[in-house]
């Protein structure tokens, strides 16, 4: 079993939560908000509450992609009609049961493809890609490489990436080794840790040669590594080591967080993570 002190996060004075309430909310610094010109988001499906948060903080370019997207928004009419009666439906259930944030959520939903539309509009640089990100360049899937290549120069420290791709991220992140320096943070849920740890740890260790840990958070969905208190799946947030100034101590905070973090299943207690007072935090 691998060390899962090394996942240690950093003590960071300007964590913020951007994104949803529960699931689809990531934890960054402030600081990588104001360095951020251009997101990288790699995994939307249908929840982009994380880039539209950042949107309103700042006024950058977003390039997401997924063909899980594309895929659900091209259903059939009958298909989104019954998706808004479902809405509905959830919307007088969840009132009469004097829950307004489910409530609230349901009536979001209702036009759900007409605001996905609205936010992902080229004419204002906020752009959706229909492509998986993989290790070639095809129909259906896009490279890194070609990703860097296609946005052009870019400032060092410009980007920030996001990454939730269902386990694809074992195949992709090598590549990211020479694209580096132009990232100010990572944002990445990390899948399959009980049969895939020690492959991510060797991942991992390639990052750390340029970030630190900023955050981490467990991933209540699934359950436990056997025999651990390690979550199967964890988010855990990357800081360019250029945005650090000063020494650097491993946090003192217990994860969760309160009152940063959320469980994504908040029906389900939120994992509390097994750091001990010797964790590296990538240094």
């Amino acid at each position: 079993m691998f060390d899962f002190n090394k996942f240690q996060p950093i003590e960071l004075d300007d964590l913020i939560r951007l994104g949803g309430k529960y699931d689809g909310g990531y934890i960054l610094a402030k600081r990588q908000i104001e360095k951020t010109k251009t997101i990288l988001s790699f995994g939307v499906q249908l929840d982009w509450a994380f880039e539209k948060a950042f949107f309103k903080r700042k006024n950058v370019k977003i390039y997401a992609y997924d063909l899980s997207t594309k895929e659900l928004l091209e259903k059939s009419a009958w298909y989104w009609i019954r998706f808004s009666l479902r809405s509905c439906a959830g919307v007088v259930y969840n009132l009469a049961r004097l829950n307004p944030y489910r409530a609230k959520e349901h009536l979001w939903q209702i036009c759900l493809k007409s605001k996905f539309y609205r936010f992902f509009n080229s004419k204002k640089e906020r752009h959706f890609i229909p492509k998986y990100l993989g290790t070639r360049d095809d129909d259906t899937h896009t490279s890194l490489g070609t990703v860097f290549k296609e946005l052009g120069n870019v400032d060092d420290t410009s980007i920030f990436l996001k990454m939730d791709i269902e386990g694809a991220e074992y195949d992709t992140l090598p590549q990211l080794v020479k694209h580096l320096d132009k990232i100010n943070g990572i944002a990445i849920e990390v899948h399959f840790l009980a049969t895939r740890g020690g492959e991510f740890i060797k991942l991992l260790d390639m990052l750390l040669e340029k970030f630190y840990i900023a955050h981490v958070h467990g991933n209540n969905y699934c359950g436990l590594v056997e025999n651990t208190e390690i979550p199967n799946i964890i988010e855990v947030t990357l800081i360019n080591k250029n945005l650090i100034t000063g020494s650097v101590a491993p946090s003192r905070e217990k994860y969760p967080i309160k009152g940063l973090d959320s469980p994504c299943n908040r029906y389900k207690q939120d994992y509390v993570l097994p750091f001990t007072q010797t964790g590296s935090c990538g240094a």
